[in-house]
């Protein structure tokens, strides 16, 4: 641009020297005229090309949760009015009220202009926009609305918090604040900024980053019972934080675990090297689901199993009480996710004739994969037509076969669906066609 700036100031130039010549011949209005067109042709040639009135812009991106400094790919659809896609070339200018885009704006291929969305380091829900010409998201136009993404904190839809160890001496300790951000789907967010506060006692950190498994940490010192509560956006969790000369206790338990599935869950009384083992007299174990389950008289490490019945994020919670009347507490955090049972269907034909040789028969196979040791059994595997009548059910795994006859010409989808003693399920179609 710059240099057809200068060009333009040098032909201008040039064109008022020609223009004050008193004697102006032929040639030289020719080429005056020649520069004119020249200087036209180029003018066209640097404007941008954008949508032509009556189009519409479409935005979609393949991520609207992100972390801070995330990344996501926004895509705009641009169509003429007559349900074309526009000229190659056609540049698109994306306005986010939140982070930005990489390039700022960019230019169609076969109607889809791409750039990267950054998310950012600001928590935050905000709209993305897009415009060309005179087609634009958002507006009184016919183009759709733009699109939403929540950025860190704001992405945040539960956040559960654990103490590792759960208590500190009378005279004071420090114990390790531990805070899980989950998204609405129960799916570990990082890079979201929690905010931590303790009742009593004194934080390494206030605010703390999560990291890649969603996890923020702080330290909290004290010498009183201290309630610390861990704050994303929205979500809220809180883990109580005891002080007396209780034992030590250490949950290990494994994450994710698996709805149906057994899970063990260990609870140990780490001592120093100059302490006697403690003498326990009782150890309660929450789930962290509403069921718990309790040991006495235990000595050594006290081993516990236990089926979780939904997803989502728990937090177990062991308290030891010993001998003495001291009780110690200790808190996990860990995920469960629910399994889904593998099946396929296929049929013999996809079309059949309900006056042919094989007289509307068909012979379906549906094959549920054995559970691998340690998942959840297959409970039923039932067949139905897509007016939900079963035509076949069975409460083993493998590979089975039954024969179904169709009686009226028609297009039906059959479906299988096989249901694990968890309660979760597979689902497979297949369509046979029935002509007269």
């Amino acid at each position: 641009m710059q240099q057809f700036t200068a060009f333009l100031s040098r032909a201008t130039q040039a064109i008022r020297s020609w223009c004050l010549r008193l004697a102006m011949n032929t040639t030289t209005r020719l080429s005056f005229v020649a520069v004119l067109s020249v200087i036209a042709v180029m003018a066209c040639d640097s404007m941008p090309l954008t949508s032509p009135t009556g189009s519409t812009i479409s935005l979609s991106i393949d991520r609207n949760v992100l972390p801070l400094n995330g990344q996501a790919t926004l895509r705009a659809v641009v169509t003429e009015s007559s349900g074309t896609a526009v000229h190659n070339g056609t540049m698109v200018t994306f306005q986010p009220a939140i982070g930005t885009t990489s390039p700022p704006e960019a230019a169609t291929v076969n109607g889809v202009a791409t750039v990267t969305f950054l998310a950012g380091s600001i928590s935050g829900t905000g709209f993305i926009h897009a415009f060309s010409g005179g087609a634009r998201t958002g507006s009184g136009n016919s183009s759709s609305g733009g699109v939403e993404v929540k950025i860190g904190a704001a992405a945040a839809g539960g956040i559960s918090v654990s103490a590792t160890p759960s208590s500190v001496s009378q005279s004071g300790g420090t114990v390790t604040i531990s805070a899980l951000v989950m998204d609405p789907s129960n799916n570990p967010l990082p890079g979201v900024s929690v905010l931590f506060t303790a009742s009593t006692g004194t934080l390494s950190a206030t605010t703390a980053l999560s990291d890649s498994n969603g996890i923020a940490r702080t330290q909290l010192t004290t010498f009183q019972t201290s309630t610390v509560n861990a704050i994303a956006g929205s979500a809220k969790g809180e883990v109580r934080v005891e002080a007396s000369s209780a034992p030590s206790v250490v949950i290990e338990a494994t994450s994710p675990a698996t709805v149906g599935v057994a899970h063990p869950i260990t609870v140990t009384f780490p001592v120093s090297a100059n302490s006697s083992p403690r003498q326990v007299q009782s150890v309660v174990v929450d789930f962290g689901d509403g069921t718990s389950d309790t040991r006495t008289n235990v000595t050594g490490a006290a081993a516990f199993i236990h089926t979780y019945q939904r997803e989502g994020g728990v937090t177990i919670t062991a308290r030891v009480t010993d001998v003495g009347g001291n009780t110690g507490l200790s808190s996990r955090a860990i995920l469960v996710q629910r399994s889904q049972p593998s099946v396929t269907l296929t049929s013999s034909a996809a079309t059949v004739s309900v006056s042919g040789a094989a007289n509307g028969t068909v012979t379906f196979t549906v094959n549920v994969p054995t559970p691998a040791a340690g998942q959840p059994s297959i409970q039923s595997v039932v067949v139905r037509r897509n007016d939900g009548t079963v035509i076949y059910s069975s409460s083993a795994s493998g590979s089975q076969q039954f024969a179904y006859r169709f009686d009226t010409p028609g297009t039906y989808t059959m479906t299988a669906t096989a249901t694990d003693a968890a309660g979760s399920s597979g689902t497979a179609s297949t369509v046979v066609t029935v002509t007269p």
